[in-house]
């Protein structure tokens, strides 16, 4: 699972962080709103911790247009603000829980646990292109509704890949975005998850091709 880390204070950010990669989910940060909105752009997230005070716009208008886009996306609302109208104000716009600072670390990661066990309607959107599929919540590649099997690493590439088609996709780009996933990669080993990849492709009817531009990166088309 995917959480975003919506917190201006960097290095609160990434002790959160360590501390939910080490729980076994994948973290991503956003520093303010407009990161956010960025970010969810590029992945599907089962969850988002969100400071209120963000320095571009405050949390509980992020809530709001969250929610006015009808996306349930989990929201745990994490901030300094003790006044109870606040919380009141956050919980009312459609955040799911909330936590005061200074926060115990074993509380915040207990919380987000109970958070994901609750049903929710937000499966994320199927990624499509020809007759490929991913689902990014079950990380699922199918054909023509047919299983095709790949590895965690080439999921990730070709969720990123779908996420741009006919976009070029640079190669630093791309292995940022495996790395935020939690892959290490080298260049060589970007590359021949990308040729794997190719030649899962060419056994089947998917209807997509990706190409390499030499020195630049890649283009799913």
């Amino acid at each position: 699972m995917r959480i975003l880390i919506t917190e201006d204070n960097l290095q609160l950010a990434s002790f959160i962080q360590q501390a939910m990669t080490k729980e076994g989910y994948a973290a991503d940060i956003a520093t303010s709103a407009g990161a956010l909105h960025d970010q969810m752009a590029l992945w599907h997230y089962d969850a988002i911790i969100l400071d209120l005070g963000l320095p571009d716009k405050d949390g509980l208008d992020v809530i709001a247009a969250l929610r006015g886009a009808d996306n349930p996306v989990p929201v745990l609302i994490l901030t300094a603000r003790g006044s109870v109208d606040d919380r009141i104000a956050g919980l009312d716009l459609g955040a799911d829980d909330y936590i005061n600072k200074p926060f115990d670390i074993g509380e915040l990661l207990a919380r987000m646990r109970a958070l994901l066990r609750r049903p929710s309607q937000y499966t994320g959107t199927l990624l499509s292109h020809g007759n490929l599929a991913l689902d990014p919540k079950s990380r699922r590649v199918t054909v023509g509704g047919e299983n095709l099997s790949m590895g965690k690493t080439e999921v990730a590439i070709l969720e990123y890949l779908l996420r741009h088609v006919g976009l070029t996709v640079g190669k630093d780009a791309l292995y940022d975005a495996i790395y935020a996933m939690g892959f290490e990669v080298t260049d060589n080993a970007l590359q021949v998850a990308v040729h794997r990849i190719r030649k899962k492709l060419d056994g089947t009817e998917a209807g997509v091709t990706i190409k390499t531009l030499r020195g630049i990166g890649y283009i799913l088309a």
